[in-house]
C-alpha cells in the first residue's frame, strides 16, 4: 500500500476506512475521517479493499468581505501557525498552508463582529520564526491600524511571546492589537482555533484596551478566553488549550464569545486592569538587532561555551539560576565581554520572582563585572527587548537605560509571594 491509498479493513469485528498513512512497527497507520489518526496491529487485520492512492488538495476560498458601516474594521495579520494549519491526510503530519481569506472563510461568524480586513505577513509554523519577520509583522500591523479599530495576528503558539514581546517594544497603538493562535488545527474537532480567533477579533473592534495582548482560552474547556499582556505572557503547557499564562500580574481582560448554527449568540467583556487603557500615539520604532543571544546557564557549562556565545553576540540574556547567578568561574568572562562592548542582562530560570545582584556574593561579583540585573522580567521577553534595543543604539549606558525602564509593562514594581501555574 502507498501512503494515500483509500483502505477498508476488517479488526475485532469492527470495519475500519481511512487513508493509508503508513506502516511502522508493525502497526497500519491510518487517518480516519473524523481526523484522527489510527494504529491497528497489521497481523490482527484483515484487509478487505485497497483503492488508489487519494489527493486531497488544499481547500480554496474566494474571500468576499461583508461590508457593514455599522460594525467596526477589524485587520487581520496572518503569519501561519496551527491555527492556520490543515492534516495532510497523505503524511498525516499538520502543514501551515491555509492563508488569511481561508481562515477568515473558514469561520463565517466572523463577519457578525466586524468588517475585516486581511493582510498575508508569513506563512509559517512559528518555530520558524526570526526576528526579521517580527519587524515585518510590527511593519504589517502599523499599516492595518492606519484603517482599522484594532488588529488581530494570528500566530503559531510556540514562540508567540516572544513576538508580542517585540511589538510591544517597537509599536506604540493607540488601538487594541490582540495575538492569537491554536493549539490544535482547525480542521480538528476539538480545535481551539474558532474560539480564540472569535474572542480576538471581538476584543480588537470594540474593547477599550490599548497596547499589545495574547488572547488565548482561559481554561482547557470553551468558555472564556484571557487577555494577557504582551510582554508578561508565557507558553507553560505543550499541548493544554490554556497553555498561555500571565506571569508575575493578572490577565488584563477576560472575554467570552458562544457562537451556535453559525451565529454568534453571546458576547462578553469583562476589563480586569484599566491602566491598559491609557492613551498612547501611534508610532513605530522597528530598528533590531539580530546579533543577539539567549542562553540558559547549567551546571557544569563548558567555559568555552559561555566565553564563545558572548564574545560572539553583540548582546547576550543570560537565565542564570535562583537570583540570577552563574558559577563564579565563569565571572571574569562576563567582565571580559561587557569591556569588549558586549551587553549582559541577567533573568533567571525560576520564572516568578525578581533577580537581585546584592543577595549573594556571585551576584555582587557578576554586577561588578558589568552584568545588568534585569529586575523580574521574563527571559524571553528580556531577549525580544533587548533585540529592540539594540537597534535603537549602540551605546552600553544608554543600552542599560532602556533595558531598566519599564516601557510596556515588563517589569512589575513588586514581587509578591503568590504566584499561580
Amino acid at each position: 500500500m502507498e501512503p494515500g491509498s483509500k483502505v477498508t479493513l476488517r479488526w475485532r469485528g469492527k470495519i475500519l476506512r481511512g487513508v493509508f498513512v503508513k506502516e511502522d512497527k508493525g502497526f497500519i497507520v491510518l487517518k480516519l475521517s473524523n481526523g484522527y489518526n489510527v494504529g491497528i496491529p497489521k497481523d490482527e487485520a484483515e484487509i478487505l479493499s485497497v483503492e488508489g492512492r487519494e489527493h486531497i488538495g488544499k481547500p480554496r476560498f474566494h474571500y468576499r468581505p461583508v461590508q457593514n458601516p455599522d460594525l467596526p474594521k477589524v485587520g487581520i495579520a496572518a503569519t501561519g501557525g496551527t491555527i492556520a494549519a490543515r492534516v495532510d491526510y497523505v503524511t498525516g503530519a499538520v502543514t501551515a498552508e491555509f492563508t488569511v481569506e481561508d481562515l477568515v472563510n473558514t469561520f463565517p461568524e466572523l463577519n457578525e463582529l466586524a468588517t475585516l480586513v486581511p493582510r498575508q505577513v508569513s506563512n509559517i509554523f512559528s518555530e520558524n520564526m526570526v526576528p526579521s519577520i517580527w519587524r515585518e509583522i510590527a511593519r504589517g500591523v502599523y499599516e492595518l491600524l492606519k484603517e482599522s479599530d484594532g488588529v488581530v495576528v494570528t500566530h503559531g503558539t510556540d514562540t508567540m511571546h516572544y513576538s508580542t514581546a517585540y511589538l510591544s517594544f517597537a509599536l506604540s497603538t493607540p488601538k487594541p492589537v490582540v495575538f492569537t493562535g491554536a493549539q490544535r488545527s482547525s480542521d480538528r474537532p476539538s480545535s481551539d482555533a474558532a474560539l480564540n480567533l472569535l474572542s480576538s477579533v471581538y476584543v480588537a473592534g470594540y474593547s477599550p484596551l490599548k497596547g499589545v495582548f495574547l488572547s488565548m482560552h482561559e481554561s482547557s474547556s470553551d468558555g472564556w478566553n484571557a487577555v494577557h499582556l504582551g510582554t508578561r505572557v508565557r507558553k507553560m503547557h505543550t499541548s493544554r488549550r490554556d497553555t498561555f499564562r500571565s506571569i508575575g500580574r493578572d490577565p488584563v481582560a477576560r472575554v467570552y464569545i458562544e457562537a451556535r448554527g453559525g451565529r454568534i449568540v453571546r458576547k462578553e467583556f469583562q476589563l480586569l486592569d484599566p491602566e491598559w487603557t491609557r492613551e498612547h500615539p501611534l508610532e513605530l520604532r522597528d530598528h533590531l538587532n539580530e546579533n543577539v543571544a539567549l542562553l540558559k546557564y547549567f551546571p557544569g557549562m563548558k567555559k568555552e561555551l559561555f566565553e564563545r556565545v558572548l564574545l560572539e553576540h553583540d548582546g547576550v540574556v543570560i537565565e542564570g539560576t535562583g537570583f540570577g547567578h552563574v558559577r563564579e568561574e565563569l565571572i571574569p568572562l562576563i567582565k571580559e565581554a561587557v569591556d569588549s562592548g558586549v551587553f549582559v542582562g541577567i533573568t533567571s530560570q525560576t520564572i516568578y520572582g525578581r533577580t537581585h545582584s546584592h543577595v549573594y556574593s556571585t551576584a555582587v561579583k557578576m554586577e561588578e563585572a558589568g552584568a545588568v540585573f534585569l529586575e523580574d522580567m521574563l527571559p524571553e521577553t528580556a531577549f525580544a527587548k533587548l533585540v529592540w534595543v539594540l537597534g535603537q543604539t549602540k551605546d552600553l549606558e544608554r543600552a542599560r537605560d532602556l533595558m531598566l525602564t519599564n516601557v510596556a509593562g515588563e517589569i512589575t514594581e513588586r514581587s509578591g509571594i503568590e504566584w499561580k501555574l
